[in-house]
């Protein structure tokens, strides 16, 4: 049996879990406190974790150990505490547009989060003439001496030709400075759009890097040879230098971890996750068997970088009661932001009645500048107690049996029963209004959530550590139904340890042509096999982006090691289903290969289709004409379909929406929208299949 090791650097707990990589089943784990303040920061709790995890593995001689993949809030973390460094901005642009260029490549100051700013200094470099290594040192040096600490690269039109963003990184590297440039974050326009991008990623540079090699040598150190992965926040996994130069690709990275952690253990077709940790709860959203993906924003700024569209909500299992005098008497006002975990103090559910008999009620202020609102108990021994939410459900006996949060009922029952004779209520009304309160937050994101995905009635599923303290009172709030899957509690971690490599390669085509479109597809393979993925494992997935005309390449693999392919296996049994709740109950499969199966949803001429994936994930969905056959079949039926889907606009002549799915492929021609040109490289897709299935789907534009 093999072994794949996860951890997930959460905000209040680092976990890590050893997983049998052929069921994905838990075999050994370990929670330890994250280390915000350790000399190592958060490096340090994770190198705990990993270490007791593989010394079980070891142990116990469960089997090798194929790879160790991480998640972190890192981040996000550093950029909402504004721990950043000053970044140096290095525009470069050219005639005619070089006023424009240097106007947009001087962001001055980016907001972060209230009263946090990312400091920024800037220089500019005019290459119309050409561009010489002199120029790049002095432009750094300028830079440097203005109090710069890192770098961001940034060239108008870097991402149609990045070689004078490398060679400026070159000189960057020779003189020590770390740097990054903004084609390697993307491929999209947008020379303001993408400086900022760049400059964020920068300016974590420091702290990400000092990361990464901690728990690189600690791998290195305790299991030598083996693969480290990061995930990144749109929930693929790749190699750690994607972390060492591009951390805000890891921004997102744990709730996207327990996405895909929960798409392993729960069949969900449409659903709102919802991840319940110790100070805050994340909500995301599934559709189509698959996490719905947005561009990361940092407050007024949206930058080019995709993760998981997570909703934050500043309150979980470990937010403490507010209370303040409303009318000349102390009442229940408010739960969190604040949490046991924040002002560093124990739960009173997993105290004893003994220790908190006797024990009287304060108000704190957990950090500075904090309102002096929030409740605790004072021990007759002078010792400070918590009570949290987690609390609450233990005293109503609503904790989900079994589950993380279950802690010790009549210690927490005595504890809430000091604050209600203190503030002259009974514990049934206080305990429910502060779950209420809670539920009602959290319940208010998960219905904006599945509004904007258009779910109805979406399954609700509880993750995280709080989950089994909140997910009944969320229930009772939004009527939904839910669940809580088994390990919960490090279902982060499973998805770490079970994850795929996926790179994602998004590029602006303004003359989109059949080369162009393939050439966006090899740099996604590309990318991928640079990440770590076996070559036989990569499937890619293309989808046109009209909005910004660009298209999308998502490469998706196995992590390539050396014993086997490292493969796991994949679930098809639930195509079908996915099938009818895309389609209805007249869904019947047309096609299938080994990666893809399409559907439709009746006969007859144009109709809806959906392709499936072998996971019973929803890859695309339409109405139109579906081709199928061999290569040269489908290629004949291009040729005789097409012309009468062609639209007229005066003299300008538009293709149908064409797509074409070939083994491992679905390739999106939409953006060629030259009826000839889109026939040409329909055929050419054909050609490479010509006694293979293919199928081919047309869409009138």
């Amino acid at each position: 049996m093999s072994v794949r090791i996860g951890v997930d650097v959460g905000g209040t707990f680092t976990k890590a879990v050893a997983c049998a990589a052929e069921t994905g089943e838990v075999l050994a784990r370990s929670i330890v406190p994250t280390s915000h303040q350790a000399p190592a920061g958060v490096a340090d709790g994770a190198i705990q974790a990993l270490g007791e995890v593989a010394e079980d593995v070891a142990a116990r001689e469960l089997g090798p150990i194929q790879l160790v993949a991480h998640s972190t809030t890192q981040a996000v973390n550093a950029l909402l505490e504004g721990d950043t460094s000053v970044v140096g901005v290095l525009g470069i642009g050219r005639r005619p547009d070089v006023k424009r260029a240097r106007r947009r490549t001087a962001v001055g100051q980016v907001r972060l989060a209230p009263g946090r700013k990312l400091v920024t200094r800037h220089s500019f470099i005019d290459a119309s003439g050409g561009l010489e290594r002199a120029q790049i040192v002095a432009a750094i040096q300028e830079l440097v001496d203005e109090g710069a600490e890192v770098l961001c690269i940034s060239e108008a039109f870097g991402v149609e030709d990045a070689r004078s963003e490398w060679l400026a990184l070159e000189v960057a590297e020779d003189l020590g400075v770390p740097a990054c440039a903004g084609h390697e974050l993307t491929g999209l326009y947008g020379l303001e759009m993408r400086t900022v991008t760049g400059a964020l990623n920068a300016s974590i540079l420091p702290t990400a890097l000092r990361t990464a090699r901690m728990v690189e040598e600690a791998v290195a150190r305790d299991i030598p040879g083996v693969p480290l992965l990061v995930m990144r926040g749109d929930g693929g996994a790749v190699g750690i230098q994607a972390m060492k130069r591009h951390p805000l690709l890891t921004a997102f990275s744990g709730p996207a971890a327990s996405v895909a952690g929960a798409l392993h253990h729960v069949e969900v077709h449409g659903g709102v996750v919802v991840e319940v940790g110790g100070t805050s709860s994340n909500i995301s959203t599934i559709k189509g068997g698959r996490p719905i993906l947005s561009y990361i924003r940092v407050l007024d700024h949206v930058t080019c970088v995709r993760s998981v569209d997570v909703r934050v909500v500043g309150v979980a299992g470990g937010s403490l009661l507010r209370i303040a005098r409303r009318m000349g008497r102390p009442r229940l006002i408010d739960v969190g932001p604040r949490s046991a975990h924040i002002a560093g103090l124990p739960y009173a559910c997993f105290s004893t009645r003994a220790e908190l008999t006797g024990a009287t009620p304060a108000l704190i202020a957990p950090r500075p500048g904090d309102p002096a609102e929030y409740l605790v108990l004072e021990t007759r021994a002078g010792r400070r107690v918590a009570i949290t939410l987690t609390c609450a459900a233990n005293a109503l006996g609503e904790v989900t049996a079994g589950s993380y949060a279950e802690g010790n009922a009549d210690a927490a029952m005595c504890a809430l029963e000091i604050v209600a004779n203190w503030l002259g209520t009974d514990v049934r009304s206080l305990a429910g209004g502060a779950l209420k309160a809670a539920a009602t937050k959290i319940g208010g994101a998960v219905k904006e959530a599945a509004a904007e995905q258009s779910l109805v009635e979406p399954q609700v599923i509880g993750l995280g550590g709080g989950a089994g303290a909140l997910m009944s009172a969320l229930g009772h709030v939004t009527g939904l139904p839910w669940s809580i899957p088994r390990e919960a509690e490090v279902i982060s971690s499973v998805g770490d340890a079970l994850s795929l490599v996926r790179v994602e390669v998004e590029r602006t085509l303004p003359r989109a042509t059949a080369e162009a479109v393939a050439a966006v597809h090899s740099a996604a393979e590309e990318a991928a096999l640079g990440a770590g993925a076996a070559p036989h494992t990569i499937q890619l997935e293309s989808e046109a982006v009209p909005e910004r005309g660009a298209l999308r390449v998502v490469a998706y693999g196995s992590a390539s090691l050396e014993a086997g392919d490292g493969a796991i296996p994949l679930n098809g049994g639930r195509k079908d289903a996915s099938a009818r709740s895309a389609l209805g109950e007249a869904a019947r499969e047309v096609a299938t290969n080994p990666f893809y199966s399409v559907y439709v949803d009746g006969t007859g001429g144009d109709r809806a289709f959906a392709v499936i994936d072998r996971v019973g994930a929803v890859v695309a969905e339409g109405s139109g004409t579906v081709l199928t056959g061999v290569g040269a079949e489908v290629a004949a039926a291009i040729e005789e379909r097409v012309p009468a889907l062609v639209r007229h606009f005066g003299p300008i002549a538009v293709a149908p929406a064409l797509r074409i799915i070939r083994g491992a492929r679905v390739i999106d021609l939409t953006l060629i929208s030259d009826p000839d040109a889109a026939v040409e490289a329909a055929l050419a897709e054909c050609s490479l299949a010509h006694e293979e299935p293919v199928v081919a789907l047309l869409s009138r534009a």
